[in-house]
């Protein structure tokens, strides 16, 4: 009986402890995750190319044969459409909601053709694009988000030097970009 009542005292201090000290932490957290430094890169609906060494904003590419931009949405008004073209060998796209959870990717193998061409929608806004869809979104994925914000994160991958300068201009191009849904 006792060596429970103490087993139960020393399991109460312990929870005390590690409650106290991730409240004493939680200040250094904060802003330090990636959603808050993708949005304090600027303005939304924009990509920001990452460079490949560590710097001040946290984000970078580790590896030399990786170029990586991110762009940060909102769909709640209206969708967000990703666009890239290139002659980049392989490249890869994700969506991630705000708490950096991965919503969505994609990749070379996987897309309709060889450029990236998304639309992240909401469930509402899904329903607008199948009762009409645009022409211009006809070879777009349409992908439904349960979140309206979140980020995308396009790289291109260069395996070696002289597919460098591919790699940079499929990454530099890209578009993020509202995409407005014609009422009818």
């Amino acid at each position: 009986m006792r060596s429970a009542l103490l087993a139960i005292v020393i399991g109460l201090v312990g929870a005390a402890l590690i409650h106290i000290i991730t409240i004493l932490e939680v200040p250094r957290w904060t802003g330090t995750d990636t959603w808050s430094r993708v949005t304090a890169l600027g303005v939304s609906n924009r990509f920001f190319p990452l460079a490949n060494e560590p710097n001040a904003t946290g984000l970078y590419n580790e590896d030399p044969h990786i170029r990586t931009a991110v762009c940060h949405f909102d769909i709640t008004d209206m969708p967000v459409r990703i666009l890239a073209s290139g002659t980049t060998p392989v490249w890869t796209v994700a969506a991630y909601d705000p708490g950096s959870n991965e919503t969505y990717s994609m990749n070379d193998r996987s897309s309709i053709g060889v450029n990236v061409d998304i639309v992240f929608v909401t469930p509402s806004q899904m329903l607008q694009l199948r009762r009409v869809m645009p022409e211009a979104l006809e070879r777009s994925v349409l992908v439904e988000l349960a979140n309206p914000k979140g980020f995308v994160a396009l790289r291109a991958i260069a395996p070696l030097p002289s597919l460098e300068p591919a790699a940079r201009a499929f990454v530099a191009n890209a578009s993020c970009a509202p995409y407005t849904i014609v009422q009818i």
